[in-house]
């Protein structure tokens, strides 16, 4: 069988759409992988020449596309191994934290709440406060009003353990008026707590009054004592 040699660039004034046969295997391909790759067609569709080039450009471009997908895939499942390990294995808080802070280093997206969380609770048990705040600051700034919730906690529990009861209670106050329903209580315990340290009596046993209002069981007549004792400081 005759070798076919392969031929040159196109002369000049020769048409530079897609020739038929390259129109055709494009649709087809087109037809078989996500919409999201359309620009990537849309280019190459525009950039392929009838002479020389043929379609194998765009079958590398396609197998690269999924080749991309799958290593993304994998390369997650990866490091949510490498977090479990972390977890399991670091059970001495600055070790844990010197982990953490390697893997967020490039960790995936999907990953990095998770990561912060542990980093936070690990810095707060080894009672590096700044680090923490830190971890729990750039929480806050997430786009889940739960996630938002429970880092303001965190955070506020975080100012506490250093001292700084007034700026938890400033947090937390803010806090509440924008979580959800579901999280009023707990928002509303801390805030007893911290405006207690603070010297606040006022703002405290409005809360513990709050929670003693709302609480059932053995908790309630410890909200009532906490209530009334304070409400001759107020």
């Amino acid at each position: 069988m005759e070798e076919k040699k392969p031929q040159g660039p196109a002369a000049p004034g020769v048409n530079s759409t897609v020739s038929p046969g390259v129109a055709e295997q494009l649709e087809q391909i087109k037809k078989a992988v996500p919409d999201t790759s359309q620009r990537l067609f849309d280019f190459l569709s525009a950039n392929l020449k009838p002479i020389g080039i043929g379609c194998a450009i765009l079958l590398l471009a396609v197998a690269a596309y999924s080749g991309l997908n799958h290593w993304r895939e994998r390369s997650a499942a990866k490091a949510a191994d490498v977090l479990g390990v972390i977890l399991i294995e670091k059970n001495d808080p600055a070790a844990r934290m010197q982990a953490l802070g390697e893997f967020l280093k490039d960790a995936p997206k999907s990953l990095r709440p998770t990561a912060q969380v542990e980093l936070a609770a690990a810095a707060m048990a080894a009672k590096q406060y700044d680090k923490a705040s830190a971890a729990w600051t750039e929480l806050e700034g997430s786009s889940s009003a739960d996630m938002q919730v429970i880092a303001g906690i965190g955070h506020a529990k975080c100012l506490l353990l250093s001292g700084k009861p007034q700026d938890a209670l400033t947090l937390l106050t803010a806090l509440k008026t924008k979580a959800p329903e579901a999280y009023a209580l707990p928002i509303t315990r801390q805030i007893a707590v911290a405006a207690e340290q603070a010297g606040d009596a006022k703002t405290a046993q409005a809360a513990y009054a709050e929670l003693a209002g709302k609480a059932e069981g053995a908790g309630k007549p410890f909200f009532e004592f906490k209530a009334n004792r304070l409400s001759t400081k107020s």
